[in-house]
């Protein structure tokens, strides 16, 4: 049977970031897949369109979504999540007893809020250009910042403006990700940019998942959107050099 591997996107991306991966993962054997939030629709656009559904929806309606799918599945999944994903990934290993997690970006979510003010208005917004340059393309050319914001960037609600460390339901008591026994090994993937706010940080969610005991893979000359930009392929590859020493 092969085994599963359930992909979760971050704030103001859309599912189908993760394609490339799903297609490299899918080749070598894994069962990979990418579901969206609950609501957002199939294609970029039409989450646009709707103005982001499913965006306002409360995070404890996102994890409980994933759940589901994990729950459904014929065995235990690893679990792969960026940013708020990443975040969404190891707090519901325990709920899925997932065979692993890997958490890309998470210490950045930890660290410090995304963006310093609410859009105008209540419904949730799409970053501008500068603003998705700020969050994810701060390490990249103007050009491919923005070639990603046309590709992959939706609505996200707006408590994702102004929170400085996930949201009440997602956040662990102390100690509870190391001394978690209901789930498998944890990588956490970081860029440069993600290690130096974490270190900075005084937030528990920050300094417990550098402590936790979880493996740790660092791209000290990467941004937060080395999953999704013309380098994705060599983070991949490690998180499956990863696996293979795991025999996940």
């Amino acid at each position: 049977m092969r085994r599963p591997v359930v992909m979760i996107h971050g704030l103001w991306l859309h599912a189908s970031s993760w394609d490339r991966w799903v297609k490299l993962f899918t080749d070598r054997g894994y069962a990979a897949l990418a579901p969206g939030w609950p609501g957002d629709e199939p294609t970029v656009q039409a989450t646009r369109d709707s103005h982001g559904a499913t965006s306002g929806g409360k995070v404890s309606d996102i994890s409980d979504h994933y759940a589901c799918i994990a729950g459904d599945l014929p065995a235990q999944p690893v679990l792969i999540g960026h940013g708020l994903g990443g975040l969404l990934a190891l707090t519901l290993a325990s709920r899925t007893h997932a065979a692993a997690v890997i958490a890309m970006e998470a210490l950045l979510v930890s660290a410090r809020p995304l963006t310093r003010k609410p859009a105008p208005g209540l419904g949730p917004a799409t970053l501008s250009r500068d603003e998705f340059r700020a969050v994810y393309g701060c390490t990249l050319s103007r050009e491919e910042s923005d070639r990603l914001h046309e590709q992959w960037a939706i609505p996200a609600p707006q408590w994702a403006r102004r929170d400085p460390v996930a949201p009440a339901p997602l956040t662990s008591r102390p100690g509870e990700l190391a001394a978690n026994s209901s789930r498998g090994p944890v990588l956490l993937v970081a860029s440069g940019e993600s290690e130096r706010l974490a270190d900075a940080s005084r937030t528990v969610g920050a300094r417990q998942l550098l402590v936790a005991g979880n493996d740790l893979v660092l791209f000290p000359d990467r941004g937060p959107s080395l999953n999704i930009d013309s380098g994705w392929r060599l983070v991949a590859e490690s998180c499956l050099s990863w696996m293979d020493a795991h025999e996940l």
